[in-house]
């Protein structure tokens, strides 16, 4: 395992205090474009050292391992896709995307543009709409309320949802285990390799969100024999704005001993995830309040996982009350209320 420095908890507050407030708080850019001060980071990862001087051998287990000041990756919500891409900036400021849509990119808008286009390619052509099309017709709405516009069926099964969720947490320890093996020059066989990801914990604590990980990765012995292990890892993230993006900010990452746990975490008992394994208490900051996930943050899950059966059904639904509903709208001033009896809509003006 290569020479890391240790992470005192001390050192974790003071480097959280230097987050400036118009980065934790300032208002998010619309879908599409890149809020600057990621670009800002790129230029400051160039001028990070990648490895200290004055290293230390591995930390005892349970010790929050060295993490860069910036330590950072980014979340681009496409909530229209049902998808989210993660962004790391290396120390040479180049941007590098979760899933992989090419690159590495130079600037932000480049990874952005890239990410357009691989949403693009990838939207089906049933689901697109030209521009003499009426977005507001009622299979046009229906069309879109079932189906992402990749193609695939908007369903809610557990299965699915579970495993979709492992997909995207994938993805997003990958990029931050990439992100730490860059910040602290492990190339080649000293590099940690991510092999499995074991839990994920969403935590919400004094209106504020984190991520609670566990992922083994395979690291390299020190022992002279090129001799490889398996370790287990703890990572807190903590997830800082709202909008399409969001900035995820490592606040701990260390090696765990597996038949070792520190004091019980009450927020990854009290959501379901009795196993997750924590170094002491004082090394990570959420999960120490007795509190549970807002009700309500996650959706009901559908009890089908026949595809055919769910669709015919979601869209029996739809059609009924689409039947039901009136739409109002304003024409110069007068009321228009759209009623939809039919596949085409009709209208009735009202003063």
């Amino acid at each position: 395992m290569p020479l890391l420095r240790t992470y005192s908890r001390r050192r974790r507050r003071r480097r959280d205090s230097r987050l400036s407030p118009t980065r934790s708080r300032a208002p998010y850019a619309k879908e599409g474009h890149v809020p600057s001060y990621i670009a800002a980071t790129s230029s400051s990862c160039q001028q990070a050292d990648a490895v200290a001087q004055d290293t230390e051998v591995l930390p005892p287990s349970g010790s929050c391992l060295s993490s860069s000041p910036a330590s950072h990756v980014w979340a681009r919500h496409m909530k229209d896709w049902g998808l989210i891409f993660y962004i790391r900036v290396d120390l040479q400021g180049s941007f590098h995307t979760y899933p992989d849509v090419g690159g590495p990119f130079q600037s932000s808008q480049e990874a952005d543009k890239a990410i357009d286009r691989y949403l693009e390619d990838h939207r089906d052509p049933k689901m697109h709409i030209g521009q003499n099309d009426d977005i507001s017709s009622m299979e046009n709405v229906i069309r879109r309320c079932l189906y992402w516009p990749d193609g695939t069926i908007k369903r809610r099964t557990k299965s699915f949802a579970t495993w979709e969720a492992k997909k995207r947490m994938h993805q997003f320890i990958q990029a931050l285990v990439d992100k730490y093996n860059d910040d602290h020059n492990l190339l080649g066989d000293l590099a940690l390799k991510l092999k499995d990801v074991l839990h994920y914990q969403p935590l919400c604590e004094n209106h504020m969100w984190y991520y609670h990980l566990n992922f083994t990765a395979k690291t390299k012995e020190d022992d002279g024999f090129d001799s490889t292990s398996d370790n287990l890892f703890f990572v807190e993230v903590k997830c800082m704005g709202k909008g399409n993006y969001e900035e995820m900010v490592v606040s701990c990452f260390c090696v765990i001993n597996p038949i070792d746990n520190g004091k019980p975490c009450k927020g990854c008992t009290n959501n379901g995830t009795a196993d997750m394994k924590h170094p002491d208490t004082g090394e990570y900051f959420a999960g120490h309040l007795d509190a549970y996930l807002p009700y309500g943050c996650f959706g009901q899950w559908s009890d089908s996982d026949d595809d055919d059966k769910y669709v015919k059904a979601k869209e029996a639904k739809l059609r009924r009350m689409f039947k039901k509903t009136s739409l109002m709208v304003v024409v110069s001033g007068e009321s228009v209320n759209i009623h939809y009896h039919s596949q085409l809509p009709c209208g009735s003006l009202k003063k």
